[in-house]
């Protein structure tokens, strides 16, 4: 379903009859942090009908014109899932395919990167993950594989987005890790060598990318770290984002855009998106000052470093 341009301010006024007519249909509005919000301030748009099977809802993207998400509840406030979930990207391309029951996933989940490669395939039973579940990056290429049995023991193998071997290890039932697990540099050096016992960690051995031993095991793990820390990130981003000249925010609306991006094992960012766009000029302002950001210092788990998802919300100033 796809809400024209031209048509959405009339749509919302229809939708303001029809609840007068049919009081079961509820509309909400939700800014960038999907906090409820009056409509000029809106990113989100909620249309709620009651049915016979419970609560039927529809998320759109306002500024983009598309669906969010088309999914049942079973309680008038959206907490409780029951039935069946597709969501989309703010391209259009669908994002997820789910099923619950009572709040808990069941089923084979589906979910999608934005440029509709798949990026996940993982059955559920009363919420637990079961059977073989795979992962993929955004190029295409196998992240984790994971098998489980009924009791949910098995054995997961992690990737590298190069192919190279990330981790390996074994679960005992319930997923508790059990056993040997090795952990490896990008380069396919050990990093880690981890004996668990029902998920406690029993002992470890930390390696350098040469393959050498470290006598020092002190934990390092860490999020990515732009170099000089959050202040000095922020004052980056404040020389790289301006005000375009000749733009005036009108009706309320707040000038956010809020980026995700992944800052990758060399420290490098890379796959800079917008998560729901507000103004195309603005997007792009965003977009171009955290893909043109220095290195970070990447993440560390396991003694090695690991790509990681981060969000910046980008506000800007009209000085």
């Amino acid at each position: 379903m796809i809400l024209r341009k031209n048509a959405i301010c009339l749509i919302f006024l229809m939708n303001l009859v029809l609840m007068g007519l049919f009081a079961q249909n509820t509309e909400k509005f939700y800014d960038f942090k999907w906090e409820e919000c009056p409509l000029n301030e809106a990113r989100f748009y909620r249309l709620i009908a009651k049915t016979d099977s419970g609560y039927l809802t529809n998320d759109f993207y306002i500024k983009e014109d598309r669906i969010q998400m088309i999914g049942l509840f079973s309680d008038s406030l959206c907490k409780v899932k029951n039935g069946s979930f597709q969501f989309y990207h703010p391209n259009g391309i669908i994002s997820g395919s789910e099923k619950y029951i009572n709040n808990k996933e069941e089923g084979l989940f589906l979910r999608f990167h934005s440029n509709g490669i798949l990026k996940d395939s993982i059955v559920y039973s009363n919420g637990n993950k079961i059977g073989n579940s795979l992962s993929w990056y955004p190029n295409g290429n196998l992240s984790d594989s994971t098998s489980l049995n009924k009791d949910r023991s098995g054995v997961s193998v992690f990737r590298f987005d190069n192919g190279t071997l990330s981790a390996e290890g074994m679960y005992s039932a319930d997923m508790k890790q059990n056993g040997k697990w090795q952990y490896f540099h990008k380069n396919g050096n050990v990093s880690s060598i981890e004996i668990y016992d029902q998920s406690k960690l029993l002992s470890k051995q930390y390696f350098t990318e040469k393959g050498e031993l470290i006598n020092d095991t002190t934990n390092t793990d860490r999020d990515p770290q732009f170099k000089g820390g959050e202040d000095a990130w922020l004052k980056y981003l404040e020389k790289k984002i301006y005000y375009p000249r000749h733009y005036r925010i009108v009706n309320g609306d707040q000038a956010v855009v809020v980026v995700i991006f992944t800052v990758n094992e060399d420290g490098n960012v890379e796959d800079v998106s917008v998560r729901s766009l507000f103004n195309r000029l603005f997007d792009t302002i965003a977009v171009n000052a955290i893909k043109k950001s220095p290195k970070w210092l990447p993440a560390i788990s396991h003694n090695r470093c690991v790509k990681r998802t981060c969000e910046q919300i980008v506000r800007f100033k009209n000085n």
